[in-house]
């Protein structure tokens, strides 16, 4: 239920976004946005814009595979945890990154970076639970996301970076 509700939050934000009611300059995530001029909001907006049709629908049917799965291993609850834990650690550390390589003028947007949270924490499953057999199940899903991750104009950073983060929520879910 909470990847249908985060699918038309992102529908939602989209459809305002192409009718002029909202601006995704104003609403990415950048270092010097965030920490210069102390927009964190925009830790949260940046993952509800998107750039077309094409980027949003890729984004949701990911959300919508994934997120379903980690709800019903994680709960609603745990599976909120680690999407929004791992959108803000994941684009925390990815904006460390950015700044030291001087590119603090970087916008990102998309709901790839938490949905890669969702992809760590099913990784961390799969891994804890079939170890002999982890990486060929992997394999697969972990050179599509690569492979994502590599494009031209992808902020591949905030992806490692979330998908590293949502692995270590969902271990400390699973601890606690």
């Amino acid at each position: 239920m909470i990847s249908i509700l985060l699918i038309i939050a992102n529908v939602a934000v989209f459809y305002l976004l192409r009718k002029d009611r909202l601006d995704a300059d104003k609403l990415g995530m950048s270092y010097y946005h965030v920490f210069v001029n102390h927009q964190y909001y925009r830790l949260f907006t940046a993952a509800f814009c998107h750039v077309d049709i094409y980027h949003l629908i890729c984004n949701l049917v990911s959300l919508y595979n994934v997120g379903t799965a980690i709800e019903r291993l994680f709960g609603s609850f745990g599976m909120l945890c680690i999407y929004f834990g791992s959108m803000i650690l994941g684009e925390l550390a990815s904006l460390w990154m950015h700044h030291n390589v001087n590119d603090d003028y970087t916008l990102s947007i998309g709901a790839s970076g938490p949905i890669f949270g969702l992809e760590g924490a099913y990784v961390l499953l799969i891994f804890l639970y079939y170890r002999n057999r982890a990486f060929g199940m992997l394999g697969s899903n972990l050179i599509s996301m690569a492979v994502i991750s590599l494009l031209p104009g992808v902020d591949g950073k905030t992806h490692l970076c979330c998908l590293i983060a949502g692995g270590i929520i969902a271990f400390l879910l699973r601890l606690f």
